[in-house]
């Protein structure tokens, strides 16, 4: 962390303490703390400060006035996250490395778990980690870059306008990757529109050859970027997708050049996924084999498409969050996977969807009854309103999690069960 302790000498010319002090990480939760490590007292942080002290930490820096500390440690900033922003700014700038921001209402994180995987198997590097995604996450990913990475692959969430631009400050991606333009988040954005607006903020930090986008999105096909989808139209395009419980197989073809690709990950998503990160990493120079190599054994953060065996049956965990689109994605690949099993289907509630949550939890009636499902089981206030909607013999609706725990012991063995929901609802206790 030599670079990060020049520029803490930089900001703070008058604490000679800084000149020889050894680095850890940087964190903002005192729990979590080492010897060494770097404290940043946000929001309620500034009450922990004399704990971090007595911890070991070299650095705690706090913006409340009322605290008298008399430790050279302690270093007193006007705004604490304002702080932790511009240093992972700073910090940033001064690394060699490629920086891929990547958003978008679906898909953003499998997308960065896939472009890590694939890059990793020639450089040194990094990705967010959970959901370290925003204006405090997305820094704190910035500083815990060691000077010989070579790359971060960055996920960039957002709720509203002008969020997308800030982490494109901090982060100034040399790539820029937009899976789709969805529902998420309307009920502070209201309509597509202005999620549209949202996501391609990204943009104003990336010239146009290094935007990759999913090219059959009605939004993004309009906009001056590498293409990616089903489209022949498409600067590279997904072509013979085939799937079973192995996993999945397509073609990638572009300019005259074809990728027969395999991967252990389901879903024709996911192949739009593969396809946006293989475009990056092969600007990056890495060859088609490293990255044929790479996908044949992708692995995401938990709660993607997780297979989890218990009890004799088998789990899908698609837990952790969950959009109109990705419902419906999600639940026709589940149908098609798994089409001679028996199949339970678990969907809590798709949240911050505004006014338009009703409608859109009714709406999936249509895309359920076209389903071979043997049960669906609801759960959440949301999905009371598909419960009465829903034509199924099989549909129950639940008040708590532990009742559908209690159904779920009466289910065969060898059943599939399938989990849909945002992260909210905290559908996974299920499988606690």
């Amino acid at each position: 962390m030599r670079k990060l302790l020049l520029l803490l000498n930089k900001m703070f010319p008058n604490q000679k303490y800084l000149e020889n002090i050894e680095i850890g990480k940087v964190s903002v939760d005192s729990r979590n703390i080492k010897k060494n490590d770097i404290f940043i007292g946000i929001r309620g942080g500034n009450e922990y400060i004399q704990d971090v002290l007595k911890k070991g930490v070299c650095l705690a820096f706090y913006d409340d006035k009322n605290i008298i500390i008399e430790d050279k440690r302690a270093i007193y900033v006007k705004n604490s996250i304002l702080f932790l922003q511009e240093l992972a700014k700073k910090y940033r700038k001064s690394l060699d490395l490629t920086v891929i921001g990547i958003t978008g209402s679906e898909g953003k994180t499998s997308t960065k778990d896939i472009l890590y995987s694939i890059l990793i198997q020639k450089y040194k590097g990094k990705k967010t980690q959970g959901n370290y995604n925003n204006h405090i996450g997305l820094p704190l990913t910035l500083l815990g870059l060691k000077e010989e990475d070579k790359f971060v692959s960055l996920e960039m969430g957002m709720s509203n306008l002008g969020e997308i631009r800030l982490l494109g400050e901090l982060a100034n991606p040399d790539y820029a990757i937009i899976t789709n333009i969805g529902d998420s988040h309307l009920e502070f954005l209201e309509n597509r529109d202005n999620v549209f607006k949202a996501k391609t903020e990204i943009f104003e930090f990336v010239s146009s050859e290094f935007r990759i986008v999913y090219g059959d999105d009605p939004y993004l096909k309009k906009i001056k970027a590498i293409k990616v989808g089903e489209n022949r139209e498409n600067s590279y395009s997904i072509n013979d997708f085939f799937q079973d419980e192995r996993g999945a197989k397509f073609e990638l073809s572009f300019f005259n050049e074809k990728m027969k690709m395999e991967t252990n990950l389901y879903g024709e998503y996911n192949a739009i996924n593969i396809a946006l990160a293989s475009v990056v990493a092969l600007k990056m120079g890495l060859s088609k084999n490293e990255i044929l190599y790479a996908c044949k054994n992708l692995k995401l953060t938990g709660m993607r498409f997780e297979r989890i065996e218990k009890d004799n049956k088998i789990f899908i965990n698609d837990a952790y969050n969950a959009s109109p689109v990705a419902m419906k994605v999600s639940l026709e690949t589940f149908n098609e996977i798994f089409k001679h099993n028996y199949k339970v289907v678990i969907l809590g509630d798709m949240l911050e969807l505004g006014k338009q949550s009703k409608k859109f939890h009714e709406e999936l009636s249509g895309t359920i009854e076209k389903l071979n499902l043997n049960e669906v089981y609801l759960i959440g206030k949301e999905m009371e309103n598909l419960f009465l909607k829903l034509n199924h013999k099989n549909c129950f609706y639940f008040e708590s999690i532990e009742e559908i725990k209690i159904k779920i012991k009466k289910i065969e063995k060898g059943a599939i069960i399938f989990l849909k929901a945002s992260n909210g609802v905290c559908l996974n206790k299920i499988l606690n």
